[in-house]
């Protein structure tokens, strides 16, 4: 066996600025190990119309591998890894294949594709790169002056529609599940921004989901793929990564909104809540609220605690959470008796402010 050095691509963006590279960015080099092994195979029969098959062992003696990482952002130094008969004869079509997908990726917008890349394999940039955020990049031949072989999700996502009218990218969503079919394995997620989209999900959701059947409403939160069309819309989730029910998601949302309160959000007044508390609540509240008691509104007080208040016409009821005391402080007003109450409850046992909050709002 030897090896060689094959490229060293950079990655750029702030998750690469240690120098590491994310175990999901190494799926797009490995998907470009791929796009390599098959265009050099495609190119060699094209090379060589007198052969009927390309030769044996032409890809499983070719292999990949991360060598080390350097500095400059993140820069994975790929080399080639050779057996068998390519340790004496390299193929010149594993260097032209290099080239040819540089000479795709380098393309600018508005340009002619290079003919000789076979329009089927511009799907293989699905993968290539769809671990890239927002703001971050590969580049490919970053040590060439004047270097265009940079690929972002906007390049990626116009290189995957050269062939065809979809595009797969990864999706962080969350969603009401409004059908769910647990022999077939998918179901509905009613989406805020593209409407019902349709998922499949792994054995290993099952459980999880199977856990709030026969729920009225219930949320969930999806990391996976998804596949959109040229106009950048949702159509479907064909994979996940991550699966989990929100339960009262309502409520959760609108406590995690409180995060974006700064210092002085109450007419120069008012403590920022701080995002460790708000963490530490909406777990509570997830894992304790009662099903059949009335959603009350969410409400910041000036001391950087959070307030729970039901409305009622003639009455009101408030629980507020006091962080640095850890308590729940329960007042209540009703106006047709004139009556007053005033509890305090441990923040470790919910159970009985949750009770008598229950109890008002009956009376």
């Amino acid at each position: 066996m030897s090896t060689e050095v094959f490229i060293q691509p950079r990655f750029t963006g702030r998750r690469f600025e240690e120098h590491t590279l994310p175990v999901s960015a190494a799926r797009d080099l490995a998907a470009y190990e791929e796009l390599v092994i098959e265009l050099a195979r495609h190119l060699y029969r094209v090379n060589h119309k007198e052969r009927e098959r390309v030769p044996k062992g032409f890809a499983e003696d070719f292999q990949l591998h991360i060598e080390r990482i350097d500095d400059g952002s993140a820069r994975p130094l790929l080399s080639m890894f050779l057996a068998g008969a390519l340790v004496n004869c390299i193929p010149p079509e594993i260097t032209q294949a290099k080239d040819l997908i540089n000479e795709v990726i380098a393309t600018e917008d508005g340009g002619d594709l290079p003919s000789q890349f076979p329009k089927e394999f511009y799907r293989y940039f699905n993968r290539i790169g769809r671990s890239l955020e927002k703001d971050e990049a590969i580049e490919w031949t970053p040590d060439v002056p004047g270097n265009r072989t940079v690929l972002n999700a906007a390049k990626r996502k116009r290189l995957v529609l050269a062939d065809q009218e979809t595009y797969e990218a990864e999706v962080d969503i969350v969603g009401q599940v409004e059908e769910l079919n647990a022999r077939k394995k998918t179901g509905i997620l009613r989406t805020a921004d593209y409407g019902a989209v349709d998922f499949e999900f792994g054995e290993v959701f099952l459980p999880e989901l199977r856990s709030v059947l026969g729920t009225e409403i219930t949320y969930a939160h999806v990391e996976g793929i998804g596949v959109f069309d040229v106009n950048d819309r949702l159509k479907r989730i064909t994979e996940i990564e991550l699966l989990e029910t929100i339960p009262h998601y309502h409520l959760i949302s609108a406590i995690d909104a409180l995060s974006t309160l700064e210092a002085g959000w109450l007419e120069g007044n008012g403590v920022a809540l701080s995002n460790e508390n708000l963490a530490w609540l909406t777990d509570e509240v997830s894992n304790t609220f009662p099903s059949d008691l009335k959603y009350p509104s969410i409400v910041p007080t000036e001391e950087g605690n959070v307030s729970f208040e039901w409305i009622l016409p003639r009455a009101r009821i408030e629980l507020e959470v006091s962080f640095a005391d850890k308590r729940l402080e329960l007042y209540a007003t009703n106006l047709d008796d004139s009556s007053f109450v005033e509890e305090i409850y441990r923040t470790d046992d919910w159970g009985p402010a949750y009770s008598k909050v229950a109890e008002l709002l009956k009376a």
